[in-house]
């Protein structure tokens, strides 16, 4: 849900003049002095310190949702909180329900919208013209440790109304017609960096009051009949990207003030008592699909200032007396079936300006001092049942800087040491980081990026060395309290490996001699087949031929047909000899015989290979085929 709120009626900031004359008017007709007439109509001055009462000596206009810690900012036309000083905004802790006084005080106009940056801090608007004594014309960041965001600074001509935070756009809506010198008619959108969005431009004819977006929507209640020169009296959707939507179109006849989405409806609220020609006294509930929701009419009696929604209830404000015909001073919750909640009814005895709502707690803001019967100055916790509970924000104490951090545990990493520690208390102000001291407390460093949980990481150290480390939280007072010391030295985990020995070399293998070689045709004389071999080294040659027992015929029995060897000396060409036998030579005799020739090179050192072959010795010739 968006945080939203306004200025009283949504008018610009300028009546607090007006209100500060009529005081003195008032207090000189008493016989007041001037002097403190004076110090109590001075926005430099806390009515407070002069007549401490709990709480804000002025109008609360903005409670914002939690930041992540649970703390929230509080916004409005007041200077002081009890009998300290704050400017117009507040910074409430979570834990304590205190106010913290050492963020940057607003001074020179109220604080009207406050809204979280998602990180700790905060977006705020109004018409203010300080924060922390530097200049923010009507909007500023406050970080999370209280530091004023240096590049973000829209500097508007005039009041902001309200904001919301989508992403990392900013939208903002109000009396003002330039942001930075730029041209923007009343709402804006700027980024997180702080860049004005050169695409988002309703360019509006009047003020706006209130916004809220859901998704890709940006809802706008206020002054203005016209958005980008068409029609819309009161109420508009416009698209993140700057476009118009033309199906939502509530045609009011009067202001809006406050708006809320919660699911698939836009709750508003105003001055308004008809939506599109329908009768809705000061507060109505719109679809976003641009359908009145005919279940829901609260029927009020006068106007409504702020919403909030949770869960199946909303929560009004303003300056109403009765819902629907019953008596409900300025507070009410009514269901989104339309049902008036009987049980809430926490009757004030002035306006309700803002409200949030956290698990069963609702939080109010306004210009009240009553809640039921019980004095409640501005500000109030009401629970979800109706029930009052304890003043809020509680009795003012001034925060301070943390306790010491205690059970320090160091232990050892490479070059690093991780501390783990039970934090101290925050006295009044978060922990924003921690510092370390690796020389008992000589020198701090500041951890960066920030770490407000144990353990603490500490790197760039030396392996060896033993430090003396402290600790010590930071808030927004400052550095807290140190720690106290610990020893730690660092270590490389890893061994130092023992050197490998160099292996002694394999000697390189001395290639095999190459066996290749061939056997070139065969010459036959005729007690010899005579064949050229060309061998690659040197070695030994042999030949063998066989040939079938009988001539001519085939038999698997085979006899010998030659026979020969030779011994080479060196590589090339060499004549061979194969010895015809005697069975050969009487078998040619009668008929050609085949003989199987296997010639077999061996080179010195090497293998044997061998090539086979088949030779034709005819009969009456002395050719050889093969």
């Amino acid at each position: 849900m968006t945080n939203v709120a306004t200025t009283d009626c949504g008018a610009p900031a300028n009546g607090s003049s007006r209100r500060r004359s009529l005081l003195l008017t008032v207090l000189a007709a008493a016989g007041i002095s001037a002097l403190l007439a004076l110090a109590l109509a001075s926005p430099a001055l806390a009515v407070d310190r002069i007549t401490p009462v709990p709480g804000p000596n002025g109008s609360v206009n903005a409670i914002s949702e939690p930041d992540s810690n649970g703390t929230r900012y509080l916004g409005g036309s007041f200077t002081a909180f009890d009998s300290w000083g704050t400017g117009s905004g507040a910074l409430v802790g979570a834990a304590t329900g205190t106010v913290n006084p050492s963020f940057p005080q607003v001074t020179g106009g109220n604080v009207n919208v406050s809204a979280p940056d998602g990180s700790g801090g905060f977006y705020i608007g109004g018409d203010f013209r300080s924060v922390g004594g530097t200049e923010r014309n009507r909007a500023a960041h406050i970080n999370a440790d209280g530091s004023l965001d240096t590049n973000w600074n829209p500097n508007l001509d005039s009041t902001v109304n309200s904001l919301a935070v989508s992403g990392s756009t900013v939208y903002l809506g109000g009396w003002f017609t330039t942001v930075g010198g730029t041209a923007r008619n009343y709402a804006a959108a700027v980024g997180t960096n702080g860049t004005l969005d050169t695409n988002w431009n309703p360019n509006l004819n009047s003020a706006v009051n209130s916004l809220a977006v859901l998704g890709s929507t940006v809802y706008l209640g206020g002054w203005f009949t016209t958005v980008g020169g068409t029609a819309r009296r009161y109420a508009a959707a416009v698209g993140t990207n700057g476009t118009l939507d033309t199906n939502w179109n509530p045609n009011l006849n009067n202001g809006v003030l406050a708006l809320a989405v919660s699911g698939s409806n836009v709750y508003l609220g105003g001055y308004f008592t008809t939506v599109g020609g329908t009768t809705r006294n000061y507060a109505a509930a719109v679809g976003t699909d641009g359908t009145l929701d005919p279940t829901w009419n609260p029927n009020l009696n006068n106007v409504v200032i702020a919403f909030a929604v949770s869960g199946s209830t909303v929560y009004l404000g303003g300056y109403f007396n009765t819902v629907g015909g019953t008596a409900r001073n300025r507070a009410a919750a009514v269901g989104t079936n339309g049902t008036l909640d009987p049980t809430w009814n926490p009757n004030l005895n002035s306006g309700l300006s803002a409200i949030a709502v956290s698990g069963s707690t609702v939080y109010l803001g306004g210009s009240f001092t009553t809640v039921g019967d019980a004095t409640r100055n501005r500000t109030a916790t009401v629970g979800t049942n109706g029930t009052l509970l304890p003043q809020w924000p509680g009795p003012f104490s001034a925060a301070s800087a943390p306790a010491a951090p205690t059970n320090l545990v160091a232990t050892a990493g490479n070059a690093s040491a991780s501390l783990a520690f039970t934090a101290g208390a925050s006295n009044g102000a978060a922990i924003t980081n921690y510092e370390y001291s690796t020389d008992n407390g000589s020198t701090w460093t500041t951890r960066s990026p920030a770490a407000t949980t144990s353990p603490i990481a500490i790197t760039g150290l030396t392996n060896g060395t033993t430090y003396s480390v402290k600790l010590r939280a930071v808030n927004i007072v400052g550095a807290g309290a140190e720690s106290s010391a610990v020893s730690v030295t660092p270590v490389d985990p890893t061994p130092t490996p023992t050197p490998t020995p160099t292996p002694t070399p394999t000697p390189t293998p001395t290639p095999s001699p190459s066996n290749k070689f061939v056997a070139l045709p065969v010459d036959a004389t005729g007690s010899a087949l005579q064949s050229v071999i060309v061998v690659s080294a040197p070695g030994t040659v042999t030949q063998l031929g066989t040939m079938a027992a009988s001539s001519g015929a085939r038999s698997s029995k085979r006899v010998t047909a030659c026979k020969a060897s030779k011994q080479i000396t060196k590589a090339g060409r060499h004549k061979l000899n194969c010895t015809l036998t005697s069975a050969a030579r009487s078998a040619r005799r009668h008929g050609s015989i085949r003989i199987t020739l296997i010639t077999t090179f061996t080179p010195t050192g090497g293998t044997a290979r061998a090539i086979s072959r088949m030779v034709t010795l005819k009969k009456t010739s002395n050719g050889v085929t093969g």
